[in-house]
């Protein structure tokens, strides 16, 4: 299976996740299902081909420590934040309406 890298859309969803966590709307637990589940489903959607790893608990897991890091300036989370994420952070202050847009895009 060839490797689907992340895009800004997908990047939205999981920045969402990680807001809703950090203002105590959700358990990272329930974020990360939940985040977890909507991407596979947006992949099935546009017809991915998709196996058991594609975006699964686990790697949710890893990439939101990861947004934590670069969202929280190195407080918490772990090091480094990717570009891919540095980039839905500066999009997220910088362009709150295109942040929306992102996201509901990826939620259609």
């Amino acid at each position: 299976m060839k490797r689907i890298l992340w895009d800004m859309e997908e990047a939205a969803v999981l920045l969402d996740g990680l807001l809703q966590v950090q203002f105590g709307k959700i358990s990272r637990t329930d974020a990360i299902a939940s985040v977890s589940e909507e991407l596979r489903a947006r992949a099935a959607r546009r017809h991915y081909d998709i196996d058991e790893k594609f975006r699964n608990e686990n790697g949710i897991s890893l990439q939101m420590a990861h947004l934590e890091y670069g969202l929280t300036d190195g407080e918490t989370g772990w090091e480094p934040a990717y570009r891919w994420q540095e980039q839905i952070l500066d999009i997220y202050y910088n362009e709150p309406e295109i942040y929306k847009k992102l996201l509901n895009r990826a939620r259609k």
